[in-house]
């Protein structure tokens, strides 16, 4: 039996549903609606890619806040800046710009931000006591005062004010003044306070209550290593070198390239007859700044003491007329003497009376060390005891011009009249490197 095909429908009819119906008519009026917003500018074109969001200027605030308590300054610092960048007019944010940058040892830029601040708002008391902080660091004690009695007038009751009068007072040695002011200026949540009152504390001599106020100060902020360096400054005054040695390493923790910490650890280990450790760390410091003259300078007394007297001569050469150096990774840098200043004057002798002392025939240091003792008496004509240094190494140098030159080979052996080095700088042995209370 054939079946015809003929007579079969091998097709199924599709029926539209209602329902898809109105699916697509749903779809096609979204699509106009999408497309009307795009035409009046309603909504971003799709696929475009996404644009980067503005920070505002409180989380760059926060942002210094954040670094500030890392003991990141100079961070604090940046974002501080970025954030007065958006918002110009915010007082509070030039207030904290001034402080960080005080404590980030930048006490010219201090003085303009707490300016501009004043400006702003000439009535704000803190603006005024960050002036006065910013003034005393610029050793502008004057001003510094006339600024903090006015924060105090503002508001007699700013801890701030009171704080920052309290070191303006010690800084000019008015000690019963300060001592008020400081306690007036008590919070025990202040790292600010604890800080200004250990810092009267140890100017009185009183170091083991200056120690308690760091540390307390330490506490409230354990990351600014300026307060680590004044409570090893304070330990290093009771003679407790250890223990002032482990405050200034933490301190280099926190910032490995502040060259003060790495002077103040090498004037530790001088003071303990550690020559070879504080030449090492002297540097180190040289490693990071070898334009610093007053490193180099400061290193040439330790050799000097370390009885390395050609050492010493190259450094104070450095200190005193310049040179150029080279670095151990090969950096070359210039460095420019130091004027014939009190500061200096130590170095100047130093290296006159090492010049003298090993000034031979064959090495005529005496051709420089005579300019020198010129330079030296004309500059102090009433200290005995550079006078007498001065007049020793002229007769030193006298013999040496003197002296028979000796044949190659033969040993060299200094008259039995000629004054042994080691006594020719006796007046100061001690380097010039006393660390200030500034970070």
């Amino acid at each position: 039996m054939y079946l015809s095909k003929s007579g079969l429908n091998l097709r199924r009819t599709r029926r539209n549903s209602p329902m898809r119906i109105a699916i697509y008519v749903i779809v096609i009026m979204a699509g106009l609606y999408v497309l009307n917003l795009d035409r009046q500018g309603v909504i971003d074109k799709p696929f475009l890619p996404t644009s980067t969001a503005t920070r505002s200027p409180i989380s760059f605030a926060e942002e210094a806040k954040e670094q500030f308590s890392l003991g990141r300054l100079d961070n604090a610092v940046q974002a501080y800046q970025k954030a007065i960048e958006l918002e110009s007019t915010r007082i509070d944010y030039w207030i904290q710009l001034t402080r960080v940058q005080v404590y980030a040892n930048k006490p010219k830029d201090a003085v303009k931000s707490a300016q501009t601040a004043i400006l702003i708002d000439p009535k704000n008391s803190m603006a005024h006591a960050v002036h006065a902080l910013a003034l005393d660091w610029n050793a502008d004690y004057a001003a510094a005062s006339d600024a903090a009695v006015r924060a105090i007038q503002l508001d007699p009751n700013n801890a701030l004010a009171h704080a920052y009068y309290a070191e303006i007072l010690t800084d000019s040695q008015r000690w019963a003044q300060a001592g008020d002011e400081a306690r007036l200026a008590f919070d025990p949540n202040s790292m600010d306070a604890y800080r200004t009152f250990g810092y009267y504390m140890e100017s009185t001599g009183n170091y083991r209550q200056a120690i308690q106020a760091y540390q307390s100060a330490i506490k409230i902020n354990p990351n600014l290593g300026f307060l680590y360096k004044q409570t090893g400054v304070n330990f290093r005054q009771l003679r407790e070198y250890d223990i002032a040695i482990q405050y200034f390493q933490r301190a280099q923790a926190i910032n490995p390239n502040d060259i003060e910490t790495y002077i103040l650890i090498s004037r530790t280990y001088f003071q303990t007859g550690e020559y070879g450790r504080a030449s090492q760390y002297l540097e180190s410091a040289l490693e990071l700044q070898p334009e610093n003259a007053k490193l180099h300078g400061q290193l040439g007394m330790v050799y000097f003491k370390a009885l390395n007297y050609e050492g010493a001569i190259e450094e104070l050469q450095c200190a005193v007329d310049g040179c150029d150096w080279e670095t151990e990774k090969k950096l070359k840098v210039k460095v420019t003497g130091l004027p014939l200043e009190k500061g200096n004057l130590e170095f100047y002798y130093t290296y006159s009376s090492v010049l003298s002392a090993l000034s031979t025939p064959e090495k005529p240091y005496c051709k420089r060390s005579l300019p020198l003792m010129d330079q030296i008496k004309a500059f102090a004509p009433d200290d005995k005891v550079v006078a007498g240094i001065v007049q020793e190494n002229i007769n030193i140098c006298g013999i040496a011009a003197n002296a028979t030159p000796k044949p190659i080979g033969t040993p060299t052996r200094a008259p039995l009249n000629q004054t042994p080095l080691a006594t020719v700088t006796a007046a100061k042995p001690t380097p010039t490197f006393t660390p200030t209370r500034r970070p």
